[in-house]
C-alpha cells in the first residue's frame, strides 16, 4: 500500500511542478490544479485505509488494479508531458521534428483535458475497488472518491519516526570488524590454508550455513588476515551465484590476478582481446597463473555442483597447486561433492551473543567518536528488555537478521511501544525480520528500497548515480525542506537505508557520501525483486540457460546485457519507462551494443535509458533514440562512444545527462547542450572536443544545473561559469591559464551560500612569475573549495593562515617544495586524502607530528626521489586506513612510528627498492624487520615487481 501511495503522490508532483514552470521553456501552459486536487484525495483516501489495517492483503485481483493503478498514473503523466511537448515545439522553429511526430497525439488543450478527465475516472474506480479489497469493512472506502473532501480532516494514527541522519563516518568505518562468535572459525580457517610443515595439505576449504548466518562476513574476515596476506601472492574474489556463467568466473579471476604479472597497459590489452577468446582459452590462462602463483581464490555464494565441474579445467592438479579456494555455499553436499578438504558449518548465534550483536549495532548510530551515548533510554523497566529479546528470538540466531532488527529500531527511540509494534508485524504477518525493515520505512522511502533490486547481485552501486535515478523515476517527494535540493532529500533516503543497514557502504576515503559506492546483500535483493516484481514495480532480465527471459511487460526493466548473446530477440514492454542496461560481469569488462539489436523506435516513453559499461558497434546510438523526447535521465556511464549527436538537444526534458564514457575514449560533442534548459546534473567526461575541434561548448543559460563535473577549460569557457547560480557541485580542469583560474573562483566565491562540493584540477601551472605567484595564497585561501589537484612548481609551502580549513583532499605534483610540507598540512583539520607525488617534496626528511593530520584517511607518497626517511610521531594520523608508497627509490624503510597507526587497513608498496620490500617479507626466517609495524588488521599488497631502479 505503500507504494501505491508513493506513485500517486509522485504523479501528483510531477504535475504540480511542470505547472509551477508554465511560461518557462519546459513549463506546462494549462491549470493542473482540479487533476492535483484529485490525486492529493486519492492519497489521503490510501493513507486512510493504511492506518485502518495492519498489513497490506495480497492476492491476484489486488496485484492486477495495482498495476492497472500504476499504467493510468503513467498515461496521466504521458498525456500531459506531450502536451507540453507540443506547447514548446509549436513556439519555436527549431521544434518541426517534434511537432511532426506529436501532432496527431494531441490537437489541443481541450482535447488533453478531456482526456485527462477519462482517465482520472478510471483511475478512482481503481483505487476504490483496491480500498474495497484491503479494508471491506470500513464504510468511507466505498465512497466515490471523486467527491471526499473530508478526508483530509481525519487524523490518521501511525507512529511518527525520527528523521535519522547517516552518522558520522568513523562510527561506520569498522563495522566489519565487529562479530561475534567467529574467532574459532577464523583461526582454523587461516590455519588449514596455510599449513605448517605437518599439517596435511587442504586445496579447497568451504564454508557452509544458510543464507544470513555470516558466511561471506566470514570469509572476507579470513581473506583480509595478515598471516593469508603475507602467505599469498595473489587474490581474486568472485560472487558466482545462481545465474553464473564459467566465461564470467575465470574473466573475473584473471582480471584479479593478473596485476601481479602485468603492467597495468599489457593487462587493459589482454582483457580486451578476451572478448574474441574461447572458453577453452581463458581456462588454460587460468590454469597457468594458479600454477605459477600462490594465489587464494574466494568463490563466494555457491549453488550448484555444475559450476564447479566447469570450473575445474582451469585448475591444476594437486601435487602442482600451491593455490588455494575458499567456497561459501548454503548447501553442505556442495561442498562434499567438489572435495572441500576442510568444512566449517555456521552455527546460528545463542541467545546471548545474539543480544551482544543487537546491542552493539542497535548503539552504533547514537555513539560520538569517543564512545559516549548521544541518546538516553532511561530505565523502561524488564518488561522492555523482555520483549526486546522475544523480538531478537525471532531472528533465529541470524545475524543479517538481528543487524536488520537493529538497525531499523535505531531510526526511532527505542521504548516499550515501537518494541512491540515490530514484535507484533511479524508475529502477524509471518514474515521475517528482512521484511520488518521494509514494512517500517517512513512513507516515500519503501519505493526507492525497491528499486535497488535493478542491480546486479554483489555489484557496486554508485550513490550518486542511485539518487538521480530516484529523482529521474519520480521516487523523491517534492516537499522539501527549505533551501533543500531533491538531491539533498534524496541523499536524505539513500541515509535511512543505511541507518536500518538495507545498503552496505564500500569503504572509502572521501566524506561525502553520495561520492562512494554501496551494495546489497543477496538475501536483501532477492526480496527486493521478489516484491518488486510481483508487483509489477519492475523486472530483472536475467537470462541464463535454463531460465531464458525474452519478454517484459513491465514498465520499468533492468536488462544484464552480458547474459545475452543476441537482443535481437528481447522484446521490452511497449509502454516502457525506463530501461537500465547493466552489466553483472564484476570485471567491468564492457559489452556490445549491436546494430541488430531491437531498436527504440517503440520505447518513445522512456523517461530512464541507462547505458553502463556498453561499447556501441561503430561508436552510435541504437536506432530510435532520437525520439526518446521524454526522457529525463540519459548516462552513458563507462561505454564506448565517440559523438553525442545533436538531437539530444532535443531532450527537453532531461535532467541528468552523464556522458563519462571510457577514459580512452574521446567524445565529440555536438553544441547543443545550452538548449537544455532543465538540466540539474552534467557529467563530462575525462577527454571531449567539438565536432571542428576548436570550437567552445556554449553553457550559457543552464539556470537549473546543479552538478557540473568534468568541465574542461580548454573546451568550455570559463564565463560561463559566473552564470550559473545554482551550482551545488563543481568539479573543473583548468590547463595552466591565470585568467581562467581567476573567474572560477570567483564563481566558487559567489556561489558559496550553496556549493557543498567543489573540485579543481589545474594543470601545467608553474608559478615563477610575481603574477602567479601572488595568485597562490587566494587559491589556498578560497573556503568553499574542498579538493584541490595541482601540477606545477611552487617552491614554497604557503602559509598555514593562509590555507583553508575546508580542504579535505589535496593533491601536490611537481611542487618541489624544499621544506617539508607536512609541517603546514598536518594542522588542515579536515584533510582526508593527501597525495605527494612527481617530486613534490624534493628533501630528505619528513615528519608527521602528533596530534597532525586529525581527519586523515588517505595518503599516497610516489615518486620522491630524494626523499629517505620518514618519521611519524604517536598519536599522528590517528585515522589513517589506507597508506600507498611507490617509486620513492631512496626510503629504506617504514616509519616506526606507523605501528601506532591502529587504524591502517590497506598498505600498497609498489616499485619499491628491494631493500625497502624485503623489511616487509619475511622468507625462510630471513627479512621481515618492520613487520612489527603494520598492525594485524592491516592487509599488505604489493604491486608491480619489475626492475626498475
Amino acid at each position: 500500500m505503500t507504494s501505491l501511495v508513493n506513485m500517486v503522490s509522485a504523479t501528483r508532483e510531477r504535475l504540480l511542478y511542470l505547472m509551477s514552470a508554465r511560461g518557462s521553456p519546459f513549463g506546462v501552459d494549462m491549470d493542473l490544479s482540479p487533476y492535483c486536487e484529485a490525486l492529493q484525495n486519492i492519497v489521503d483516501a490510501l493513507m486512510l485505509v493504511r492506518s485502518k489495517t495492519e498489513t497490506e492483503r495480497q492476492s491476484e485481483r489486488i496485484l492486477e488494479v495495482k498495476r492497472r493503478i500504476r499504467s493510468l498514473l503513467f498515461t496521466i503523466e504521458n498525456e500531459v508531458e506531450l502536451y507540453g511537448l507540443q506547447h514548446e515545439s509549436g513556439g519555436s522553429g527549431s521544434g518541426y521534428k517534434v511537432r511532426g511526430i506529436i501532432r496527431s497525439c494531441i490537437q489541443g488543450l481541450n482535447k488533453s483535458r478531456a482526456k485527462l478527465d477519462i482517465i482520472h475516472n478510471q483511475l478512482s474506480d481503481a483505487v476504490v475497488e483496491y480500498n474495497r479489497e484491503q479494508a471491506p469493512d470500513l464504510p468511507m472506502v466505498n465512497h466515490d472518491i471523486r467527491s471526499i473532501n473530508d478526508i483530509r480532516s481525519i487524523k490518521v494514527s501511525h507512529t511518527s519516526e525520527k528523521a535519522q541522519r547517516l552518522v558520522s563516518r568513523a562510527n561506520y568505518s569498522n563495522d566489519l570488524e565487529h562479530t561475534v562468535g567467529l574467532e574459532e572459525a577464523i583461526s582454523r580457517l587461516v590455519k588449514v590454508l596455510v599449513p605448517g610443515d605437518t599439517d596435511a595439505k587442504v586445496v579447497i576449504a568451504s564454508i557452509c550455513g544458510e543464507g544470513g548466518i555470516g558466511k561471506t562476513t566470514l570469509a572476507n574476515k579470513v581473506y583480509n588476515q595478515h598471516q593469508i596476506r603475507s602467505h599469498f601472492e595473489c587474490f581474486a574474489w568472485v560472487y558466482v551465484g545462481i545465474n553464473w556463467t564459467i566465461r564470467d568466473i575465470l574473466v573475473n579471476i584473471l582480471h584479479q590476478l593478473l596485476p601481479s604479472r602485468l603492467t597495468k597497459k599489457n593487462k587493459e590489452l589482454m582483457m580486451m582481446t578476451m572478448v574474441d577468446v574461447e572458453d577453452v582459452e581463458l581456462a588454460q590462462q587460468v590454469h597457468e597463473v594458479l600454477q605459477e602463483n600462490v594465489c587464494l581464490i574466494v568463490l563466494d555464494n555457491c549453488c550448484t555442483y555444475e559450476f564447479w565441474d566447469s570450473l575445474r579445467m582451469a585448475l591444476p592438479t594437486e601435487e602442482e597447486n600451491a593455490s588455494r579456494f575458499i567456497l561459501t555455499t548454503r548447501q553442505r553436499d556442495l561442498a562434499v561433492r567438489v572435495g572441500a578438504g576442510f568444512i566449517w558449518d555456521m552455527q546460528n548465534l545463542d541467545p546471548d551473543q545474539s543480544w551482544e550483536l543487537f546491542s552493539y549495532w542497535r548503539d552504533l548510530a547514537f555513539k560520538d567518536e569517543d564512545g559516549s551515548d548521544q541518546q538516553e533510554l532511561g530505565d523502561q523497566g524488564p518488561e522492555l528488555e523482555q520483549n526486546t529479546r522475544s523480538l531478537i528470538s525471532s531472528c533465529r540466531g541470524l545475524p543479517l537478521a538481528i543487524i536488520l532488527v537493529a538497525s531499523m529500531l535505531r531510526s526511532r527511540t527505542l521504548d516499550l511501544e515501537s518494541v512491540k509494534v515490530s514484535l507484533g508485524m511479524i508475529n502477524s504477518s509471518g514474515r521475517g525480520p528482512e521484511s520488518l525493515s521494509y514494512y517500517s520505512l517512513p512513507l516515500g522511502i519503501s519505493s526507492s528500497f525497491l528499486y535497488l533490486g535493478n542491480f546486479p547481485n554483489n555489484s557496486g552501486i554508485q550513490v550518486d548515480k542511485l539518487c538521480e535515478l530516484w529523482i529521474a523515476e519520480g521516487l523523491i517527494s517534492a516537499y522539501r525542506e527549505s533551501g533543500e535540493t531533491t538531491m539533498d532529500l534524496a541523499g536524505r533516503y539513500f541515509d535511512e537505508l543505511l541507518v536500518r543497514s538495507l545498503v552496505i557502504l564500500h569503504e572509502d576515503e572521501v566524506s561525502d557520501v553520495k561520492l562512494m559506492s554501496c551494495h546489497v546483500h543477496d538475501l536483501i535483493r532477492d526480496f527486493s525483486v521478489s516484491l518488486g516484481e510481483e508487483e509489477g514495480f519492475y523486472e530483472v532480465m536475467e537470462s541464463s540457460i535454463n531460465h531464458p527471459r525474452m519478454r517484459s511487460s513491465a514498465q520499468r526493466c533492468a536488462i544484464y546485457l552480458n547474459r545475452y548473446d543476441n537482443l535481437a530477440d528481447v522484446c521490452p514492454s511497449a509502454n516502457l519507462r525506463s530501461l537500465l542496461i547493466l552489466n553483472s560481469d564484476q570485471s567491468g569488462q564492457e559489452h556490445t551494443w549491436r546494430q541488430e539489436f531491437f531498436n527504440f523506435n517503440n520505447h518513445r516513453w522512456l523517461r530512464v535509458l541507462d547505458f553502463d559499461k556498453v561499447c556501441f558497434q561503430d561508436g552510435k546510438l541504437p536506432d530510435g533514440v532520437s525520439k526518446l523526447f521524454f526522457l529525463r535521465y540519459l548516462s552513458f556511464r563507462g561505454s564506448y562512444l565517440e559523438d553525442l549527436p545533436s538531437f539530444v538537444g532535443e531532450f527537453l526534458y532531461l535532467e541528468t545527462l552523464d556522458l563519462r564514457v571510457r577514459n580512452d575514449c574521446t567524445l565529440t560533442i555536438s553544441n547543443v547542450i545550452w538548449k537544455l534548459k532543465r538540466l540539474r546534473h552534467l557529467y563530462f567526461p575525462l577527454a571531449f572536443r567539438t565536432p571542428d575541434h576548436c570550437g567552445m561548448l556554449k553553457l550559457d543559460g543552464l539556470n537549473e544545473l546543479e552538478t557540473l563535473e568534468g568541465l574542461d577549460t580548454n573546451v568550455c569557457s570559463a564565463e560561463d561559469l559566473i552564470k550559473l547560480t545554482n551550482l551545488r557541485s563543481l568539479a573543473v580542469t583548468v590547463e595552466g591559464k591565470l585568467k581562467d583560474l581567476v573567474q572560477i573562483i570567483n564563481c566558487i566565491n559567489n556561489n558559496s551560500s550553496h556549493l557543498s562540493r567543489t573540485l579543481l584540477d589545474i594543470k601545467n601551472f608553474d608559478c615563477y612569475s610575481e603574477e602567479r605567484v601572488s595568485f597562490i595564497p587566494s587559491l589556498f585561501s578560497c573556503g568553499v573549495l574542498k579538493s584541490l589537484r595541482m601540477e606545477g612548481h611552487m617552491g614554497k609551502v604557503p602559509e598555514v593562515s593562509t590555507i583553508s580549513s575546508s580542504f579535505t583532499e589535496i593533491v601536490l605534483s611537481g611542487s618541489e617544495f624544499e621544506r617539508d610540507p607536512m609541517e603546514t598540512l598536518e594542522k588542515l583539520p579536515n584533510l582526508r586524502i593527501l597525495v605527494l607525488e612527481i617530486e613534490a617534496f624534493v628533501g630528505k626528511n619528513m615528519n608527521c607530528s602528533a596530534p597532525g593530520f586529525p581527519e586523515l584517511r588517505c595518503l599516497k607518497l610516489s615518486k620522491l626521489y630524494s626523499l629517505e626517511a620518514w618519521e611519524v610521531a604517536e598519536g599522528a594520523m590517528h585515522k589513517l586506513f589506507t597508506l600507498e608508497i611507490s617509486k620513492c627509490r631512496r626510503m629504506e624503510m617504514l616509519p616506526e612510528g606507523l605501528k601506532y597507526v591502529s587504524s591502517l587497513r590497506k598498505l600498497k608498496i609498489s616499485m619499491m627498492p628491494e631493500q625497502f620490500v624485503g623489511r616487509l617479507h619475511k622468507v625462510d626466517g630471513i627479512g621481515g624487520e618492520d613487520l612489527h609495524k603494520i598492525n594485524s588488521n592491516c592487509a599488505i599488497k604489493f604491486g608491480s615487481d619489475d626492475r626498475w631502479l
